[in-house]
C-alpha cells in the first residue's frame, strides 16, 4: 500500500496569473519544524496562452532563493505539470521565501500590443509541497499558527467553538481571539465560522479553536489535555479527524482570559506606537514600509532588483504605505531618482510610464538616439493618487526597435539587452501634511483608522449576538486588526444613545438598523423597506430589466449642457464644479441598489467628535456572504470614500466619495505642519484660494496707496 501523501498548498490567493513578457511574485510560506525537516517533493501545475513561444520562454520557481524548478513554458495544450525533489536542508522552520518568475515571448507578433496577450497561470490546487511524514500535518506551538495554509481558492476557514457565547460578556473575548489569530496567520482571505458547538459548516476548517472553561469545553471536545485542568491553557490538542485544534481554556473565566492574553501578547502592538511597515509578506514581499514624512528609499529595499531586459515591455512594481492622516493629495509631489539605461537600438517614441495605484502619474519619453544613461534622473511623481495604507507603483517601459519592426521569427530570451533598471533608483517622499479626515473609509481600510488607534474599547452595535452576526463581526475585525497591526479592543452594546459621543461600529441587516444611524451615515431610511434580499421574490409587476432601462433613460436625460460642460472642465483642466464651490455640495441620502450584496458606510457621530461605521445588507445571509468577500484583500484594498457597495458578483465595488469632510488633529501642532495643511486645503478649494489672493492684492493696493499718499509734494 502506497504511503499517504500530505500536501501543503503554496499559493496564498488561489490561482496566480502572471502577464506580459516578464513578471515575478514573491511571498512567504511558514512551515512547522516537522515540515521543514521532512523530505519534501515540489509539485507545479501551470497553463499558458497559446501564443507563448516555448523555445524563448522560461518559468522559474524558487524557495529561499534556490531554484527548485525551471522549465520552458509549454502548457498551452491542457496545461503542464512537473515535480522536483526539494534539496535537503533547503526548507526552514518558520519563514520561507517563495518566488515565481516568468520570461515569455510571443510566437508571431513583435508589437507592444501583442505583449498583453501573454499570460501564464499557476494552478493553486496543483502547486504544493508533498510530505510522506504524517507529523507534517500537526501543529505543536503557537508559532505554528503562522503555517496555516489556504485552500485552493485562497480562503482560510477558521472555526471557533465557544459553548458560553450566549453570555453577554463573551462576545468581546471571542473578537479578541479572532483578531489574534488573524495577526498570527496574516493571510489575505480569512473566514470565521463561530458557534457554540461543532456544525457541518465548520467541518472543512483549516483551524479549529475551542474557547471557554474546562467544564464548558468538555461537552464539545473528545478529550482535553491534562494540563488544561491545571490553570490557564493555550496549546494544540490532538484530534481524531486531524484538524489542528487550538484550546484556549482555564478553570474559570479569569483563567481562560489570562490564556487568551497569553495568545495575543506576542502579536499585539501597544496603542500609539508607530510601526515600521504594513505586513503583506504572506501574499507579497517585501512588506510595505510606512512613510510618515520625509523619506528616501532605494528601490532595492522595495523589492526591485537590478535587471536587464531584451523584450518590448519591461514591467516592475513596488509598494509602500502612508498613514491614515496623509493630507497632500491636492498639492504634494514626490520624486523618483531613476537609474536606468537604454541601448542605441531603442527608437524615439519609446516611453517609461509610471503608474500609482493604477493611475498614470508620469510618462518619460526616451528620445535620445543612440541610447542614454539615466543616472539619478529626477522624475516628479504627483501624490494625488496616494492613499492611506498600501500604495502600489508600477514602472513600465514600452520599447520600440527596428528589429521588432522587422519581427524575426523567434526572439531569444538571452538576446541583446535593450533596457536596464537598477535597484539604486530611489523613491524620495517629501514632508507632507498630517491631519485626518472624517468620514474616510480609505483610512479605515488602509490602516484601521480610527479604531486601530484606540486603547479604550470601541462599541459595536449588533442586531443580535448570535453565531452568524459574530462571524460577520469577526471577519470585519480580523481584517481591521491586520491593517492596524494590532488587536482592536471592542465592547458590545444594544444602545445607540450610549455610542453618541464615541467612534462606533454598527452591524446588521438593514431593517434592524435604527433610523438615527442611517441618518448619520447618510443612507436613506426608505432602504429599510425597499432593499429586498436578492433571493426573495420581487413584488408583482416589478420588472428589473425595465426598471434598469428606466433608470438609464432618466440618467441620460439628466446629462444637460451643464454636466457636459463639467466633463469638459475635468478633461481640460482637471477641475470639477465641486472644486469651484465655497461650500461642499449637499450629499443626497444613498439608496442601495437591489443588486448590492453589502454596504459599508461612514459618517460623523451625533456629537461630531467621532465616526460611526455601518456594515449592512438586505438580510443576514447576504451580510455573511458579503462580509467574507469584502474583507478579502482584493476587495478591501479598493474601499474609499464615505460609502461603498459590493455587487452580487462579489467583485464589483461602487464608491461614493465624501464631498463634506471634517479635519481632525492627529499630532502635536506645529507651524510646518500647519503650513502644509493650509497649502493642501487651498489647493483643493480653488475659489477660496482665488478670493484670498484677490483680498491680498486689494490689501496691498490699499496699503501702497496709503504709503504713497504721504510722499511727494502736493499742488
Amino acid at each position: 500500500m502506497a504511503p499517504r501523501e500530505y500536501r501543503r498548498l503554496l499559493l496564498p490567493t488561489g490561482d496566480l496569473t502572471l502577464r506580459g513578457e516578464m513578471a515575478s511574485r514573491s511571498w512567504v510560506v511558514h512551515l512547522t519544524e516537522a515540515q521543514a525537516q521532512a523530505p519534501a517533493t515540489f509539485h507545479l501545475a501551470y497553463s499558458n496562452a497559446v501564443v507563448v513561444a516555448p523555445e524563448s520562454s522560461q518559468l522559474q520557481f524558487l524557495i529561499n532563493d534556490v531554484v527548485v524548478a525551471e522549465t520552458p513554458i509549454r502548457g498551452s495544450e491542457g496545461g503542464a505539470q512537473l515535480t522536483a525533489d526539494v534539496p535537503a536542508d533547503l526548507l526552514r522552520t518558520g519563514r520561507n521565501q517563495v518566488t515565481v518568475r516568468i520570461s515569455q515571448r510571443h510566437r508571431t507578433d513583435c508589437t507592444i500590443e501583442s505583449t498583453y496577450e501573454l499570460w501564464t497561470g499557476i494552478s493553486s490546487e496543483g502547486t504544493y509541497l508533498s510530505f510522506a511524514d504524517e507529523a507534517a500535518t500537526r501543529l505543536s506551538g503557537l508559532e505554528d499558527l503562522r503555517s496555516i495554509a489556504p485552500d485552493a481558492s485562497g480562503k482560510v476557514k477558521i472555526a471557533v467553538i465557544a459553548p458560553g457565547m450566549a453570555r453577554g460578556d463573551f462576545s468581546a473575548d471571542i473578537m479578541k481571539l479572532t483578531q489574534a489569530i488573524a495577526l498570527y496567520a496574516a493571510l489575505p482571505n480569512l473566514e470565521y465560522v463561530i458557534d457554540s458547538s461543532p456544525t457541518a459548516e465548520q467541518e472543512d476548517a483549516a483551524l479549529r479553536v475551542l474557547l471557554g472553561t474546562n467544564a464548558e469545553l468538555s461537552s464539545v471536545a473528545q478529550e482535553l489535555p491534562a494540563a488544561a485542568a491545571a490553570g490557564p491553557f493555550t496549546a494544540f490538542a490532538p484530534t481524531a479527524d486531524g484538524t489542528p485544534t487550538l484550546v484556549v481554556s482555564g478553570r474559570d473565566r479569569a483563567e481562560w482570559l489570562a490564556a487568551l492574553e497569553q495568545l495575543a501578547a506576542p502579536v499585539n502592538r501597544e496603542a500609539g506606537r508607530q510601526r515600521e511597515s504594513i505586513v503583506t509578506e504572506s501574499w507579497r514581499l517585501p512588506n510595505a514600509p510606512m512613510i510618515y514624512g520625509r523619506r528616501d528609499i532605494p528601490f532595492s529595499e522595495l523589492g526591485v532588483r537590478s535587471e536587464q531586459f531584451s523584450g518590448r515591455v519591461f514591467s516592475t512594481s513596488f509598494q509602500f504605505a502612508v498613514p491614515a492622516d496623509f493630507y497632500a493629495a491636492s498639492y504634494g509631489e514626490a520624486r523618483i531618482l531613476l537609474d536606468a539605461i537604454y541601448s542605441e537600438d531603442v527608437l524615439p517614441g519609446s516611453l517609461i510610464n509610471i503608474y500609482v495605484n493604477g493611475s498614470i502619474a508620469v510618462s518619460i519619453p526616451l528620445s535620445t538616439q543612440g541610447g542614454a544613461i539615466m543616472e539619478q534622473l529626477p522624475v516628479p511623481l504627483t501624490m494625488r493618487h496616494f492613499k492611506p495604507g498600501l500604495n502600489n507603483v508600477d514602472v513600465v517601459a514600452n520599447l520600440l526597435t527596428a528589429e521588432d519592426q522587422a519581427c524575426p521569427v523567434v526572439t531569444r530570451v538571452d538576446a541583446k539587452p535593450r533596457f536596464a533598471l537598477y535597484g539604486t533608483s530611489r523613491l524620495v517622499v517629501p514632508d507632507f501634511a498630517r491631519i485626518a479626515q472624517r468620514p474616510n473609509l480609505r483610512a479605515l481600510a488602509g490602516t484601521g483608522y480610527p479604531y486601530g488607534l484606540k486603547s479604550d474599547p470601541t462599541p459595536i452595535f449588533l442586531e443580535r449576538s448570535d453565531a452568524p452576526m459574530l462571524s460577520v463581526a469577526a471577519d470585519l475585525l480580523g481584517r481591521m486588526a491586520q491593517t492596524a497591526g494590532r488587536t482592536v479592543p471592542v465592547s458590545f452594546t444594544t444602545s445607540v444613545d450610549a455610542t453618541a459621543q464615541q467612534d462606533a461600529i454598527f452591524i446588521g441587516a438593514i431593517n434592524s438598523i435604527p433610523p438615527s444611524v442611517l441618518s448619520q451615515v447618510n443612507v436613506a431610511e426608505e432602504s429599510r423597506r425597499s432593499w429586498i434580499p436578492a433571493n426573495s421574490n420581487a413584488p408583482s409587476g416589478a420588472n428589473p430589466v425595465q426598471a434598469d432601462a428606466e433608470s438609464w433613460r432618466q440618467q441620460m436625460e439628466q446629462q444637460t449642457w451643464l454636466s457636459r460642460l463639467e466633463d469638459w472642465f475635468i478633461r481640460s483642466f482637471d477641475l470639477s464644479f465641486s472644486a469651484l464651490r465655497f461650500t461642499p455640495e449637499e450629499e443626497a441620502a444613498y439608496m442601495p441598489r437591489q443588486s448590492s450584496t453589502i454596504l459599508l458606510a461612514q459618517g460623523q457621530n451625533p456629537a461630531d467628535n467621532g465616526v460611526w461605521t455601518l456594515v449592512s445588507a438586505s438580510d443576514i445571509e447576504s451580510l455573511r456572504q458579503g462580509a467574507t468577500a469584502l474583507t478579502a484583500v482584493s476587495n478591501w484594498d479598493r474601499i474609499a470614500g464615505r460609502l461603498v457597495t459590493l455587487e452580487s458578483d462579489l467583485e464589483t465595488i461602487d464608491t461614493i466619495p465624501a464631498t463634506s469632510v471634517s479635519l481632525v488633529q492627529t499630532k502635536a501642532p506645529s507651524l510646518s505642519n500647519f503650513r502644509l495643511i493650509v497649502a493642501n486645503w487651498l489647493s483643493s478649494n480653488i475659489l477660496s484660494y482665488a478670493l484670498l489672493l484677490v483680498a491680498a492684492c486689494v490689501a496691498l493696493g490699499v496699503v501702497t496707496t496709503a504709503l504713497l499718499s504721504r510722499l511727494g509734494r502736493r499742488q
